[in-house]
């Protein structure tokens, strides 16, 4: 139910994003005197999107009283301040930072990037790393002497250390004393992309400067370089080993099967017969499209060798079992036309494409002329002062708008005090710059919502779609309300419904949707009750008119 409901703020959005602004006099429906317009509706109604319980496409009259119903029940729920329950503000919250994702962050694809992709995913390589982790709340004083450190182990390197012998030494990625620092083989998309440019821009048999990503600084050094063949799809019968001492039964098994096709049988008929790949075998055996490394080496090694479409392989034994692959579809990277399509859409994906947070935030504070008091600040690093002091002096700045040392106050009395626990000072300048980024952030979401209305809209759908789960969910699907005591009865004041079925508990999740459905109808109709809805029937003449119905 609350998939259907989302699903119905996302088509609603997708209407009014069609549609700009509405011309006021094409009203379908209002509430209280407010108009709705019909574009919306006609938009979700004539591409049937509103759906019943069978999804099956409802009828007009029946569209629009569900269609109605959503726009009550969100009004409702804000008349019964369901929108100030903590719970409700946090989805509603989430649904927004969804929303706005890509107005902050749009994607930037240019012809050099798609290139550069377009060259990296023609090899992997192999690569090693050197970590000197940062942990998450780390102070700028933490990741100095992280930098540090890595430039120190760097120059190691330089003076001619094994890069094994200092992984093993000092890197925190605790894999590294097991196995010399090994990440194994990468392409493009495999890592974070600071990492990716480091093992790529290295030349194999040398290493890379310290270079930073979320987990800390890495030395990169990469070791190989191979071809990448591209990916392929496959089918697969599979006869496993279910017992140590039958080893050779299967194998026999497997050579006859294979006799099999050689004399033209089916395989898929072989696989749906035979197959003990049960997650497979139900969809003929197919398994999903996989390149290099990501598969059984011995099942790669094998399908990899499969020339043309339709071939199948000799029997492959793995620790499983034997294997017997079919080619499906071979899908390589040697045409930049033929795979662009395909990496504008990783590359769409990708942090790569768009800008960092950082990036923003620094954009921002040149956009909207910010400006610091960091002197103010000195207020908060006694927790005396803090406590004490007249908090009214400006701290920053933005467009003009000052943010005085008070909003900074509010803002700390929010966060748990267990953070207290690290050096004061730290914590608060720590503290002041999620404080800044938060301020500049909110408001350039101001901004952005007055410069796109398709962007409001947007966040008024989603609003009330939250709205809508939460009352319905109070009203309707709470247990509390469709208890058994309830439940028999309804059962036993609708005897003509159940008939055939006089035992309460053979027909129970069946007497549930009817109550619910009975729910539904009554608290429809006294929302139609409590509120005034009036339907403009020449615009729903109109719809019918365009619908032939």
């Amino acid at each position: 139910m609350r998939k259907g409901l989302l699903y119905l703020i996302t088509v609603l959005y997708c209407s009014l994003a069609s549609y700009g602004q509405y011309n006021p006099s094409d009203t379908l429906f209002s509430i209280n005197g407010k108009p709705y317009p019909s574009a919306p509706f006609a938009e979700l109604f004539e591409s049937n999107k509103l759906l019943d319980q069978h999804n099956q496409a409802l009828p007009l009259a029946k569209a629009l009283d569900l269609y109605i119903d959503f726009h009550l029940k969100a009004l409702e729920a804000k008349n019964l301040r369901f929108d100030t329950i903590p719970k409700v503000i946090q989805e509603i919250k989430n649904y927004h930072n969804q929303a706005f994702f890509n107005y902050l962050y749009p994607f930037e694809i240019s012809d050099q990037l798609i290139t550069e992709t377009f060259n990296r995913i023609q090899h992997f390589v192999k690569v090693r790393h050197i970590l000197i982790k940062i942990e998450g709340r780390a102070t700028p004083k933490d990741t100095l002497k992280a930098y540090n450190e890595a430039n120190r182990i760097y120059a190691l390197l330089k003076r001619g250390k094994k890069f094994s012998k200092l992984a093993n030494m000092y890197s925190d990625d605790l894999s590294a004393r097991k196995n010399n620092g090994e990440l194994g083989y990468i392409t493009v998309f495999d890592m974070e992309y600071a990492l990716e440019n480091a093992a790529y821009n290295t030349p194999v048999g040398e290493f890379s400067k310290p270079v930073r990503s979320q987990y800390g600084y890495h030395i990169v050094q990469t070791t190989e370089k191979i071809k990448n063949p591209g990916r392929i799809k496959i089918r697969h019968l599979m006869l496993e080993f279910k017992k140590k001492n039958e080893r050779e039964v299967i194998k026999i098994k497997a050579d006859s099967i294979y006799n099999l096709l050689q004399n033209g049988a089916n395989f898929s008929e072989l696989i749906h017969k035979y197959s003990d790949d049960v997650s497979s075998a139900k969809d003929g055996g197919i398994l999903p499209w996989f390149g290099l490394f990501e598969i059984h080496p011995e099942i790669e090694k094998a399908a990899f060798l499969l020339k043309k479409t339709h071939d199948y392989s000799l029997p492959v034994k793995t620790e499983f079992g034997y294997h017997i692959l079919q080619l499906l579809d071979r899908k390589e990277y040697n045409s930049y036309e033929s795979c662009k399509n395909e990496l504008l859409s990783l590359l769409e994906e990708d942090d790569r494409s768009r800008k960092s947070k950082r990036e923003l935030i620094e954009e921002l504070k040149l956009k909207y002329n910010y400006k610091e008091n960091r002197k103010h600040l000195s207020n908060f690093y006694s927790i005396l002062d803090y406590a004490y002091a007249e908090l009214w002096e400006p701290l920053i700045s933005i467009d003009g708008k000052n943010y005085s040392q008070e909003k900074f106050a509010e803002f700390l009395s929010k966060q748990e005090s267990k953070d207290i626990y690290e050096n004061f000072r730290e914590y608060i300048n720590r503290l002041y710059v999620d404080f800044t980024n938060r301020c500049i952030l909110a408001y350039h979401k101001k901004k952005l919502v007055k410069e796109n209305p398709e962007l409001e809209r947007l966040l008024n759908e989603y609003e009330k779609g939250v709205l809508v789960y939460y009352i319905t969910k109070s009203a309707i699907w709470n247990k509390e309300v469709a208890n058994d005591n309830n439940l028999r009865k309804f059962f036993d004041q609708n005897p003509e419904k159940y008939k055939n079925n006089l035992d309460f508990n053979k027909v129970r999740k069946r007497v549930l949707l009817d109550y619910r459905e009975h729910l539904e109808m009554n608290w429809s109709k006294k929302l139609r009750e409590k509120y005034s809805v009036t339907i403009k029937k020449a615009t729903v003449n109109k719809i019918a008119i365009l619908k032939n119905e």
